[in-house]
């Protein structure tokens, strides 16, 4: 069975994914928005997606900037924000793209999962 990554390799995935998702809100609105959900469905909101954008990129900076020095509690904070995206998109799955909803939904599942298990394991 293969062993998990270490907290800092952890956090350096964690923060990498947020920082993909926010500069996907931040500096492509229209494409991100086009590219999750169903044409019709949710109308592009630059402004807040920027918002959005400059949380997500913040909190995957903060996440990569403190991976070195990862603690049990902040393992535990990533696990809750990745796995917090769920039940939002559940809200929201009618108007996602069902193949995004499907990898959107694992990945952050996963991200929630690999965090919470490295989290136990510190």
């Amino acid at each position: 069975m293969p062993s998990l990554p270490n907290a800092e390799q952890t956090m350096t995935l964690a923060g990498v994914g947020l920082c993909n998702y926010g500069a996907q809100m931040m500096l492509a609105p229209e494409w991100a928005n086009d590219f999750y959900y169903k044409k019709g469905e949710v109308e592009a909101a630059p402004k807040w997606q920027a918002w959005m954008g400059q949380a997500l990129i913040g909190h995957g900076v903060t996440t990569l900037l403190s991976r070195k020095v990862a603690t049990k509690q902040q393992m535990q904070g990533l696990a809750l924000s990745w796995g917090s995206a769920l039940p939002v998109m559940a809200i929201q799955k009618d108007a996602f793209k069902p193949e995004q909803l499907v990898a959107n939904g694992m990945f952050c599942a996963g991200m929630a999962l690999l965090t919470a298990k490295v989290a136990d394991s510190m």
